[in-house]
């Protein structure tokens, strides 16, 4: 199964300020956005996650990664992550901007969310 570290979530004091200092990057663009809960950026590549600390339910460290695979595989990748000694959080679910996910915890407490992004246009 095919998987790629796609992006990265930055846990944030202000979305509206982190946002408009990433936008300043040449080529940066806006994908999507909730007030100053969430800001999603394509830089290349690789999406930028801007999440404000205060949404989250545990301090937690101050960024998690994402792992995609083809959108038909997140449920074979949540069994094969099974398989190898990962207990994610949940099983996967189907999220409001169109992508199928679900988490585990590194031993370090970091989050990993796998998600169904790989092959998408950016």
């Amino acid at each position: 199964m095919q998987t790629s570290l796609e992006g990265l979530t930055l846990h944030v004091a202000s979305v509206e300020r982190s946002r408009d200092f990433y936008l300043a990057i040449p080529g940066a663009r806006l994908l999507h956005e909730r007030g100053d809960e969430f800001a999603l950026l394509q830089i290349g590549r690789m999406r930028l996650g801007l999440l404000n600390r205060r949404v989250l339910r545990e301090g937690g460290p101050g960024f998690h990664m994402e792992v995609s695979t083809a959108a038909t595989g997140v449920d074979d990748l949540y069994e094969q992550v099974r398989a190898n000694g990962i207990t994610p959080t949940g099983p996967p679910h189907d999220r409001a901007w169109g992508e199928r996910t679900f988490h585990a915890t590194d031993p370090d407490g970091n989050l990993v969310e796998f998600d169904s992004r790989l092959g998408e246009e950016g």
